[in-house]
């Protein structure tokens, strides 16, 4: 049988967790914001001035189980299911709750676009993610980078309505020299949920993901895996 953990104990570790998270500066034009913590998403700038956490569902995950819940204000506000190319977002952890929408990633020649469809309305896309602020690696994020330090830069892509009208923007900054490794923000429309721009921000995450997994670590030899923080040069 399993032991039950005691109650201060779930506090004092609820106390350390919520200690840990960093302040991260808010652009004040955006209408969402976010950054990578842990396992999961500290969101910034969520809907009405609300701020909240994306993170782990559970400490086990069941068949169908959600990947993470979406907190705001102490209380579960959506569910999130990411399977594939695909970001399932329900106001619930029951897969019988209301569907709030989805995220779809594709890919032109490596480079990611995302597709947000809120529940019952048509879907907004985005044009790749383009670098901007130069730097050494590839023109957008993609799947083409050949090493972790290819992917770090700051990346932004624009919303457009179903009749391809630019309606919005969305942003990544990924850099081991800022206050968190990744940080997503943007100006989204009054028809995208704040549930679905979270989800936006997770469909992003896991394909950064996967291109710092396949990318070259330079500071490890030719595995790959994410580089959060550089090794200091040698005095």
């Amino acid at each position: 049988m399993a032991r039950r953990i005691p109650g201060w104990l779930l506090a004092v570790l609820s106390l350390g967790c919520a200690s840990l998270h960093r302040p991260v500066p808010v652009d004040p034009e955006v209408t969402f914001a976010a950054h990578q913590e842990h396992a999961g998403l500290a969101i910034d700038r969520l809907a009405r001035g609300r701020s909240g956490e994306l993170r782990p569902a559970g400490w086990l995950r069941g068949p169908g189980d959600p990947a993470f819940v979406l907190v705001a204000d102490g209380q579960r506000i959506a569910a999130l299911w990411p399977t594939g190319d695909r970001v399932v977002v329900r106001a619930s952890t029951s897969r019988e709750a209301p569907l709030v929408g989805d995220v779809g990633s594709s890919w032109d020649g490596g480079s990611i676009r995302l597709a947000l469809h809120p529940a019952g309305g048509p879907a907004f896309r985005t044009d790749p993610f383009a670098r901007e602020g130069g730097g050494t690696g590839p023109a957008t994020l993609t799947r083409a980078a050949e090493t972790v330090i290819d992917v770090r830069g700051t990346y932004r892509t624009t919303l457009r309505d179903p009749g391809g009208t630019a309606v919005g923007w969305l942003r990544t900054r990924i850099s081991p020299y800022q206050e968190a490794s990744r940080i997503f923000d943007g100006v989204l429309p009054a028809a995208i949920q704040p549930e679905l721009a979270a989800a936006a921000a997770t469909a992003l995450n896991v394909e950064i993901d996967w291109i710092e997994d396949h990318a070259i670590n330079v500071y490890r030899g030719s595995s790959g895996g994410p580089l959060e923080h550089s090794i200091p040069a040698p005095r």
